[in-house]
């Protein structure tokens, strides 16, 4: 009786550990058409969705990382391209996400173009703010740029404006438009 004791504990013993570790394995999933979408359904900004449908928020920003993090790794062992992956937890742990209080702040800094025709839809010039930059006007050397700040007056003390929750990675996209114009001319011609 004795040693069938001695061996259950030895085989629950043995099993522990394996237990364990396939418990710590997150099981993959196949790679959504939009990584960015899924992630937001997964692990949305407000916080942790219930089953019920609603959400509790986040205790912190950790918490928000580590179920992004979880997320991603779900997906490593799909055919996700790697690149995503790594930008799904990067901008992660730079969002509001699970910080009371803060925001995106976007600061603008414009430039001027030393395009010798500008306006004439061809970028013949480059921008005094970024010299890699072709530009054709002074819009075209508009840049942003994103940061987390406490609240919306301290991102207004700075000269931003605030974009509420989110990540940098997209808060700050800029879209430059440039319209071209073109001129129609009629020829009438009389004959005597």
């Amino acid at each position: 009786m004795r040693r069938s004791r001695c061996l259950i504990l030895l085989a629950g013993f043995l099993a522990l550990p394996i237990a364990v570790s396939a418990k710590g394995k997150p099981t993959p999933i196949p790679c959504p058409d939009d990584v960015a979408a899924a992630l937001g359904e997964q692990c949305p900004c407000d916080g942790q969705m219930q089953p019920d449908g609603s959400t509790v928020p986040y205790r912190n920003h950790g918490k928000y990382v580590s179920c992004v993090v979880h997320f991603r790794n779900q997906l490593r062992k799909s055919d996700c391209p790697k690149d995503a992956l790594h930008t799904v937890a990067r901008c992660a742990a730079r969002s509001t996400c699970g910080k009371a209080g803060s925001v995106v702040c976007c600061l603008s800094t414009t430039g001027t173009c030393n395009d010798a025709t500008p306006g004439n839809a061809v970028a013949e010039g480059v921008c005094s703010n970024d010299g890699a930059h072709a530009c054709d006007t002074d819009a075209d050397c508009t840049t942003s740029r994103a940061r987390l700040v406490h609240d919306d007056a301290t991102c207004a003390e700075t000269g931003g404006t605030s974009v509420g929750s989110g990540s940098v990675c997209t808060a700050c996209t800029t879209s430059t438009t440039t319209t071209s114009t073109s001129t129609s001319t009629t020829t009438t011609t009389t004959t005597p």
